[in-house]
C-alpha cells in the first residue's frame, strides 16, 4: 500500500475566476486590509465580495433633490441677510415657503431609502 502524498483535496472546489484591476494604492489597502484580518488578499476579496454592503448609486431623482437643497442653501444665506436688516419677523415669513420644500426633500431622503 502507497502512502498518499501532497495536500490533501479541499472541501469544496473554487470553480470560478474573477480577475479585476485596481491602483496600486487600492492593492497596498487591500494587501493591509487583509494582513490585519490574517488572511491572504484571494480570501479576504472573496469574504468582501460575498459579506459587504455597498451601496448603490444615487438616482437621477436623487441627485435633482441635492441638487434642489445645494440651489437653496444660497436662498438660506439670503435669509440670513434679512434678519440682520429687516428683523427676523420679515425672514420667517419669507422662510416657511422654504421651509415646506426643504422638508418635502428630507422626507424623499429619509422615506426612500
Amino acid at each position: 500500500m502507497t502512502k498518499k502524498v501532497g495536500r490533501p483535496k479541499k472541501e469544496r472546489r473554487q470553480e470560478k475566476h474573477i480577475g479585476f484591476y485596481v491602483t496600486t494604492r487600492q492593492y497596498f489597502v487591500i494587501q493591509q486590509k487583509a494582513a490585519k484580518a490574517r488572511v491572504n488578499m484571494s480570501d479576504y476579496m472573496r469574504q468582501a465580495g460575498v459579506n459587504a454592503y455597498v451601496k448603490e448609486k444615487w438616482t437621477e431623482e436623487e441627485r435633482e433633490q441635492v441638487r434642489r437643497i445645494v440651489a437653496q442653501s444660497a436662498d438660506i444665506h439670503q435669509l440670513v441677510e434679512i434678519a440682520g436688516k429687516e428683523g427676523a419677523l420679515q425672514a420667517v415669513l419669507i422662510f416657511t415657503k422654504y421651509r415646506e420644500v426643504l422638508d418635502s426633500t428630507l422626507k424623499f431622503f429619509r422615506d426612500d431609502r
